[in-house]
């Protein structure tokens, strides 16, 4: 009994340490966009358009947030835009970039944020499908730069509103509707764990395993 108690405390004060540690980096929270929705239009290859102009072509815009700090944030893309392929799962889509890039650009007073995203999944099934993917971090200044760094891969992701009685995307890619379209709800960019974090982890479990093997001895 004794035992377990002593494991479970060096488990909690593991976790504790590895949890302040991640709270400590707050993520990008992208709200709704204000301006230019997402279409997805096309039978068989579905392709995948900002249509909106926020100074650059092809661009939907909105609020984001960095903790309870508001600033503004852009997603535009440049040259040829992504398209969809379908899985043996009806609600999901492979997506190809079809050398196409897709920039994000977060302003928050004197403080810039800015990278390329990369999408790699469409979830759908519902009104609200939901692409996942990857941002690769090109400038952080300000408050930013002690959340993220450039050259930094972190994960991203995006959920669309698409209004009461529209199409699924499915039906769009199955020749069911000829487009479907709406409007960014949610999304997130999260900071990918500090080199510390995972040090201080692997530190705490090594020192469990070493106690574990002295007691089996």
């Amino acid at each position: 009994m004794k035992n377990r108690l002593i494991i479970l405390v060096l488990l909690a004060l593991v976790v504790l340490s590895v949890g302040g540690q991640a709270t400590a980096q707050t993520q990008i929270t992208i709200g709704n966009s204000t301006s230019g929705t997402i279409t997805f239009s096309g039978a068989g290859t579905t392709t995948v358009s900002f249509v909106g102009n926020c100074g650059y072509a092809n661009c939907v815009s909105g609020y984001a947030y960095l903790g309870a700090s508001a600033g503004t944030y852009n997603m535009w893309i440049t040259g040829n835009n992504p398209t969809l392929t379908a899985t043996g799962n009806p609600s999901l889509f492979a997506v190809n970039m079809n050398g196409g890039t897709l920039h994000f650009s977060f302003s928050l007073g004197s403080s810039s944020f800015a990278g390329t995203i990369t999408l790699t999944t469409l979830k759908d099934g519902s009104l609200a499908p939901q692409f996942l993917g990857s941002l690769n971090v090109t400038t952080a200044t300000g408050v930013f730069a002690g959340v993220y760094s450039p050259g930094q891969t972190v994960p991203f992701d995006l959920t669309i509103s698409l209004p009461n009685g529209s199409a699924f995307v499915d039906q769009v890619n199955s020749g069911l509707a000829s487009s479907t379209s709406g409007s960014i709800s949610s999304g997130e960019i999260i900071p990918a764990p500090e080199p510390g974090t995972i040090a201080l982890l692997g530190t705490g479990l090594l020192a469990i395993g070493g106690f574990l093997k002295r007691r089996l001895r």
